[in-house]
């Protein structure tokens, strides 16, 4: 059987994006609780603990539509590669590989057509489409033995360029099965999950031990 979880990034409040409410700083043993499996500082997981078990997981985009500025989309190409990168340097039992629009990838990137409070449309998922759409969106799968099978992230055409290399970052760091945000002004400018901020966009400290104990070397 094959589950699946999504997350919203809202530039609007449309609806709720799941984050865990937090004070100051937390351990690193805390932070990843809440990030990797909705765990209060303290408490058990409220969410499976979903990882990628495959050698290479290989992340693509999807044919661009003409309608989408194309200066955005630039700019997106770009910024995958760093993020790809940042998160590889981070993860050591991760091995993250771009793949051209032409070749089938584990984590696809739509880049919508839409803007923020639209919904999204046209990606051939039951459960992405119809859902309205913030700045992005995430949408993991996973079969019965917790292994990530497939995510697709999709972005709307209003996203302003100076975000897109955070946003990419975000979305693509919770495609690796960290879903939860955290909303606390301690993390606004130190963490790729903070609820209420776009503007890292380099992985914090706390975001990389994330990424190692979720993925360590094998």
């Amino acid at each position: 059987m094959i589950r699946c979880l999504l997350s919203l990034m809202l530039a609007t409040p449309l609806a709720a994006q799941e984050y865990i409410v937090t004070d100051g700083p937390l351990t690193d043993g805390e932070f990843y609780g809440v990030v990797s499996c909705a765990a209060r500082p303290g408490q058990g997981c409220n969410e499976p603990i979903v990882r990628w078990d495959q050698p290479v997981v290989t992340v693509g985009f999807e044919p661009m539509v003409p309608s989408y500025p194309t200066d955005l989309a630039r700019e997106f190409d770009r910024v995958l590669d760093t993020s790809i990168s940042q998160i590889n340097s981070a993860a050591p039992g991760l091995n993250l590989r771009r793949v051209a629009k032409s070749e089938s990838a584990h984590v696809r990137l739509f880049l919508q057509p839409i803007r923020s409070g639209d919904a999204v449309r046209g990606t051939g998922y039951a459960e992405l489409d119809g859902t309205p759409i913030g700045a992005a969106i995430v949408q993991i799968y996973w079969d019965d033995d917790m292994k990530l099978t497939e995510a697709l992230i999709a972005f709307a055409r209003d996203i302003p360029i100076d975000q897109a290399g955070p946003i990419m970052l975000e979305e693509l760091t919770q495609a690796m099965g960290l879903m939860t945000d955290i909303r606390n002004p301690y993390y606004e400018t130190r963490s790729v999950f903070s609820e209420d901020s776009n503007s890292v966009a380099k992985l914090g400290v706390q975001d990389r031990a994330a990424l190692r104990l979720h993925y360590p070397a094998q």
